[in-house]
């Protein structure tokens, strides 16, 4: 027996037993009539009962009433867009809707659940869990929500400020509600949807940026009771486990461990029954580049931007493999984990495929995390290959930004980011929503030093301008496309790709009738054929879609459902290309069925009228360059500058009210339930009169700039 072997078993009384204060659930109801420890098997009898349909989170589905030779009649079977808004800003759902018993189960923005007839969309109920709208402000990408869980007679959701509610299936009323993070005044956030596994639930956190240590846990199905929790990093106290006591050996003894280290696993999980095992995806590290964190020397840093597989049992690990070690460009590995069992060199091999941020595609073997293939699936420049020895990546020069600034592909959206990709067994082929992006990073010290609940990331990256590629370089050219990728597994190399798109596609669900669903940022649901790649419809929605299409079956007709609305990261600048751009943004539930209508599209975009810009601010440097200085690091992620299009109100165009309560509204969080709260804990009356003052000179400097291209413009 080895020592890690005794260290195990020593570990598995204390895992069980529990490892943390906060480890009661709190029962605000009596558990359900109904148990809800049954296994579901994913596709039952046309339903869509998991969230990747399968357990192996394939996301194909068996039904091939829609198929190459009917698509053409595809139109509106109906459509629901009476969701939950705070305030006067749309968001985006993300979530893949669950189908059980003729009843569609889906999440929108702020973690609201809503349960419609799935033949007609008439609404059954609505759970709103009122989260907390100030912990809009440490959320990375918004207050979205990736769906739900679904077993027996319950529905279990996960909110942002981070609680794991069961709800009745029946009624939407409160069965347990328990408390997920080990302290309340954290940044942690939640926006993942939680995992079935075994008699467990488990559900990961997000918070990276923000000064957070990551972890998962997992909670008891029948009573949200705490029953184990695995830390993705150290932390500054006692090693809880083995696996941490491992992970210490790969960090600097001058860590800060009070800045949280990062590693959250804000998505994807997938559970084996066969083994009892839940792989778990986890991310990137905080700050971003590795010799921040570690006095100028990067190290690799376990578990950040690995694949982890964890005993549900124990929540003790069995195997993990590390995409990026010593991450520095927010290459995280939470993205879409496939199971499958696919033909190896001659022998049946069980495997589990990521294609994460970093640009390759991995095929491991799932029982013993052995490396398979890693072959690039976008434009690569931070390392040539990776090394099928040693499993790690070898890096070029271009990689290390410490000194100089880099342009790199892929950027911190990654090859592939969220969006689920798709496994056919019948085609072979695994379907990626692909990035192709560079961005130019660069090592950032703003002089503000560390901030719990502020962004972190000690390093600046702006998306690289295709007008810029340099023929001469060795690099890949600058793009902003997205394709849909059909990738080949066992020969490491795609089978087709789609006609370029703009940057931001959406999930990607395969069925058997041959076909390949996808939306993209323009706004349409495109249809291919899944062996050849040929695009056989593209239904023009109107909307942004991140969320992947899922599909079910009822009274023998299949319908296709679609969440749309553009929101999380893209938030934050309508790109090139969206249709945010051409139509007002809006939450949409889309259902489609053979034989049905036309889609409607939402009203066109109306710009604003501009306001007058303030007067009788300060214009003394020091005072704009102060405001410039907390614009950039407070204010920039979400609100951008100069007019650029983006989700949030744009403060470029300030209405005379607006800038009359800027001080109510930023420092007194006056808009706090609709997701603006108060800075007043890192910013003070000086810092926002800055602000103001150094929005309203730029306002200035761009219409004199825009008189002097055209003098009779005004």
């Amino acid at each position: 027996m080895t020592v890690r072997d005794i260290l195990i078993a020593c570990c598995v009384l204390f895992a069980l037993s529990g490892c943390s204060e906060s480890d009661d659930a709190t029962t605000d109801s009596a558990p359900p009539a109904k148990s809800v420890a049954t296994t579901p098997s994913g596709d039952e009898h046309g339903e869509w009962l998991l969230h990747g349909l399968s357990g192996g989170e394939q996301r194909f589905s068996p039904l091939d009433q829609i198929n190459v030779s009917t698509v053409d009649t595809l139109g509106l079977a109906f459509e629901y867009s009476d969701f939950v808004v705070r305030g006067s800003t749309r968001r985006g759902p993300e979530a893949t809707p669950l189908m059980d018993d003729g009843v569609l189960y889906f999440t929108g923005p702020w973690d609201v659940v809503y349960a419609l007839d799935a033949r007609s969309g008439r609404e059954l109920w609505l759970y709103d869990p009122e989260v907390d709208g100030a912990r809009a402000r440490v959320t990375c990408c918004d207050v979205v929500n990736r769906g739900l869980a679904l077993q027996g007679n319950a529905v279990f959701v996960a909110t942002t400020d981070g609680f794991l509610i069961a709800l009745d299936k029946q009624s939407g009323e409160v069965v347990w509600k328990t408390d997920t993070f080990i302290e309340r005044d954290s940044h942690h956030t939640i926006t993942g949807a939680p995992r079935l596994a075994g008699d467990v639930i488990v559900i990961g956190n997000g918070g990276a940026e923000m000064g957070v240590r990551g972890y998962v846990t997992a909670f008891d199905i029948e009573t949200g009771a705490f029953r184990w929790r695995f830390f993705t990093v150290p932390g500054p106290g006692p090693d809880e486990t083995v696996d941490i006591t491992l992970a210490r050996t790969t960090w600097s003894e001058q860590t800060p461990w009070d800045h949280g280290g990062g590693g959250t696993a804000w998505d994807s999980m997938v559970y084996e029954e066969a083994t009892d095992t839940i792989y778990v995806g986890v991310g990137n590290g905080s700050p971003w580049p590795g010799w921040k964190r570690s006095e100028g020397k990067v190290y690799d840093n376990l578990y950040l931007s690995s694949i982890v597989a964890l005993d549900a049992e124990t929540g003790l690990a069995k195997w993990h493999y590390q995409t990026t070690p010593g991450d520095s460009w927010d290459y995280t590995a939470t993205q879409h984990m496939i199971l499958a069992d696919i033909d190896w060199e001659g022998k049946r091999r069980k495997v589990i495929m990521q294609a994460p941020k970093n640009g390759f595609f991995y095929v491991l073997d799932r029982e013993t995390g052995e490396l398979l293939s890693a072959e690039p699936f976008v434009p690569v420049s931070w390392a040539s290959h990776v090394d099928m020895e040693t499993g790690r990546p070898v890096l070029t020069e271009n990689a290390d930004y410490s000194q100089v600034e880099r342009l790199i592909a892929p950027g911190p959206g990654g090859g592939h980011n969220w969006p689920p990709m798709s496994f056919s067994p019948l085609t072979g082929l695994v379907y990626i929503p692909t990035l192709e992006f560079s961005s130019r990073y660069s090592t950032l010290d703003d002089g503000e030093g560390y901030q719990p609940g502020s962004r972190n990331t000690k390093a600046r990256s702006v998306i690289g301008n295709p007008k810029d590629t340099d023929p001469a370089s060795e690099l890949p050219p600058i793009t902003r496309n997205s394709h849909v990728l059909a990738w080949d597994p066992v020969a490491g190399k795609p089978r087709w790709k789609s006609d370029a798109q703009p940057l931001g596609g959406g999930g990607i669900l395969s069925t058997a009738g041959n076909l390949v669903f996808g939306a993209s940022l323009d706004g349409n649901l495109n249809i291919f054929n899944a062996e050849t790649g040929a695009l056989l419809r593209e239904i023009k929605i109107g909307t942004v879609a991140y969320a992947p299409p899922m599909t079910y079956e009822l009274d023998g007709e299949q319908y296709i459902a679609l969440l749309a609305g553009a929101g999380g990261v893209g938030m934050r600048a309508h790109l090139p290309g969206s249709a945010a751009l051409a139509y007002e943004n809006y939450e949409r539930l889309l259902v489609f069925k053979l034989g049905g209508g036309d889609i409607p599209l939402p009203p066109a975009y109306q710009k604003l009228e501009e306001n007058p810009i303030p007067a009788g601010l300060p214009t003394d440097e020091e005072t704009l360059a102060l405001g410039e200085r907390k614009y950039d690091r407070y204010c920039v992620r979400c609100h951008q500058k100069r007019n650029i299009p983006s989700g949030y109100p744009n403060l470029w165009n300030m209405s005379p009210d607006t800038d009359e309560l800027f001080d109510e509204i930023v420092l007194n969080g006056a808009f706090e339930y609709a997701g603006m709260a108060g800075f007043s804990d890192l910013l003070t009356p000086e810092d926002t009169l800055a602000m103001r003052a150094y929005i309203a000179q730029d306002r200035r400097q761009v219409q004199e700039g825009a008189k002097a291209e055209d003098p009779e413009a005004h």
